[in-house]
């Protein structure tokens, strides 16, 4: 039985679904602001707070960690008492501890803030797929969620491109109480809308990461992306150092990275509407197609390191990007529709968990893997996992045809 029972009732009034969609994805690129931002003011930080490098590398993604800390408690909370409370409880959590990060001089408590910061912005994330869950039926929510996920590379390089700028003009401080103001402004926008699509009366659930863990299909999920975030990671954390050891210049490099993210953002609206035909019934085959996609273009960059040049390398990244950063978010949908809508919050908030740890677990494995035997083994794996992914989503069942839920 489909998790997500979309009857056709008359929806509660409130904002329209495309406001909620803006505002969750708004706010959701503020965040990426103040987690993937930091790293373009590095050297600033460094001198400033006087951090050695592995102190500076704890205080980069001190952000991060906090955000995975957090996800499932947010996901029991949103649940259990709604996202307007929760998100406006996170927003300011977030903003005091950006404004403490930015007042300090203290290494220590810099770091400490910014992981305190992390635990309260994830709940945007968490907040976010729930209210597109509620506003958008089943036909149109792959691609919602896919728009949204879009704020995670597009935040980052604004937040690239915007913060060394006001950096060099103010200070680092600056920097700092400039997210805290991005993210409490459209945090507390965000809240005003995040309850919609909740029915009256509807905060009963407790925490049920048992309940969520005994559904069958969830556990498929995990498998797949315990397979597809291989690739994803390896393209995040070495496709550099991988072209820059074939011979590609700086520059080069720099161009492939820059092709990567910009195909990762658009490949996630893609996806999303082809998983949305047929009334939503078409994730599994969406995520099967998905890892084919990622199979060839990890090939055809193995194949474009040896002597491909920049010309053979960039079309190769563009199909890698287009594959290994389009699974993760119809893994969120179809956790989020494998249960009931009460825990709906939760599921989406346990695969994201798993997602992050295995992403965080991968990076220093890859890296002694290529030390070991060479990029060319690496990059092979990555297709043959990848591959054993594609052939996993076939085994997930697809849910029965849900009622479209109307919109206002």
């Amino acid at each position: 039985m489909r998790g997500t029972d979309e009857t056709q009732r008359p929806p509660p009034a409130g904002p329209s679904a495309g406001v909620v969609l803006v505002w969750a994805t708004v706010a959701q690129a503020a965040v990426a602001f103040i987690n993937f931002g930091l790293p373009s003011v590095g050297p600033a930080l460094r001198d400033v707070y006087g951090l050695s490098l592995p102190a500076y590398g704890a205080a980069v993604t001190a952000t991060l960690l906090g955000a995975g800390a957090s996800l499932i408690a947010w996901g029991f909370l949103v649940d259990r008492f709604g996202s307007r409370r929760c998100v406006v409880a996170g927003t300011l959590i977030a903003v005091v501890s950006v404004v403490a990060a930015a007042a300090t001089s203290s290494p220590a408590i810099l770091i400490v803030a910014l992981f305190c910061s992390g635990l309260g912005t994830s709940v945007i994330s968490i907040a976010g797929s729930g209210a597109l869950f509620r506003v958008y039926g089943a036909e149109r929510r792959a691609w919602a969620l896919g728009v949204r996920q879009m704020a995670f590379p597009l935040g980052g390089v604004t937040a690239a491109m915007t913060l060394p700028a006001v950096e060099h003009t103010i200070n680092v401080h600056a920097v700092l109480f400039l997210t805290a103001a991005l993210v409490g402004i459209t945090g507390i926008a965000f809240s005003l809308v995040a309850d919609a699509g909740s029915p009256p009366g509807s905060r009963t659930v407790g925490f049920a990461l048992r309940r969520i863990l005994r559904v069958r299909r969830i556990w498929t999920l995990f498998g797949i992306s315990a397979l597809y975030i291989m690739a994803l990671q390896a393209c995040l954390a070495y496709l550099v150092p991988s072209l820059r050891d074939a011979g590609l210049t700086a520059f080069g490099a720099g161009a492939a990275f820059v092709v990567l993210n910009l195909s990762a953002a658009a490949c996630r609206v893609f996806w999303g509407k082809v998983a949305d035909r047929s009334g939503g019934r078409r994730r599994s085959r969406t995520l099967f197609e998905i890892g084919l996609v990622t199979t060839v273009g990890v090939l055809a960059l193995a194949g474009a390191r040896h002597g491909g040049g920049l010309a053979m390398t960039l079309p190769a990244v563009a199909i890698l990007g287009f594959g290994a950063f389009g699974w993760n978010h119809l893994v969120y949908v179809s956790a989020g529709e494998s249960v009931p809508p009460a825990l709906a919050g939760q599921a989406v908030a346990v695969a994201a968990t798993l997602v992050f740890a295995m992403s965080g677990i991968l990076t220093a494995p890859l890296g002694a893997l290529a030390d070991a035997y060479g990029w060319d083994t690496v990059w092979l794996l990555m297709a043959a996992f990848t591959l054993l992914g594609a052939l996993a989503s076939r085994r997930l069942k697809e849910l029965p045809l849900p009622l479209p839920l109307p919109q206002p």
